[in-house]
């Protein structure tokens, strides 16, 4: 179990995130963002700047013809990342491809915001910690998931940058 405390008193279970990461890679696309954990949303959803310059990024086209090449999309917290496999962030249908993410703009003081819907929490298991103001998450199993997999879903954070300081 990952624990993080809840970052504001807003009334939602509300913590911190360092960045978005894409295979396990930081895009410093919303370094030091507000993370809402809501089991009444049915999608993920965030400010329309960053869910514009997400989607870019990863680029799915409608068609599905990229559906395999689409990356591991991550939410690092504190020092791990929870990630998402394409399958848990794209809706596949006869229609075509869509990526679940859906714009939100919430002003300040509880925005700007990302709020963890459906798409986040069947892949997590959540424990909310009224008494220490903190919220745990971990890999949810399920039934015929193997472990190695679930395992997966939870990674340590990047090195990013590493600065070697040589003394003469």
């Amino acid at each position: 179990m990952i624990w993080q405390p809840v970052s504001r008193d807003t009334g939602y279970w509300q913590v911190q995130i360092e960045d978005i990461t894409l295979d396990n890679k930081k895009h410093s696309l919303c370094s030091a963002c507000q993370v809402a954990v809501d089991t009444g949303t049915s999608q993920l959803a965030g400010p329309t700047e960053v869910i514009d310059e997400l989607s870019k990024k990863l680029d799915l086209q409608s068609d599905c013809s990229n559906f395999k090449d689409m990356p591991v999309l991550g939410f690092m917290v504190g020092e791990h990342v929870l990630n998402l496999q394409p399958g848990d962030y794209i809706d596949k249908s006869a229609d075509g491809c869509e990526v679940s993410l859906m714009p939100l703009d919430v002003p300040p003081p509880n925005g700007p915001l990302f709020i963890f819907g459906a798409p986040f929490l069947r892949k997590f298991y959540t424990v909310y910690d009224p008494l220490n103001k903190q919220v745990g998450f971990a890999a949810a199993r399920h039934e015929g998931t193997p472990e190695e997999e679930s395992a997966l879903l939870v990674t340590k954070s990047p090195v990013v940058g590493k600065r070697v300081i040589l003394n003469d």
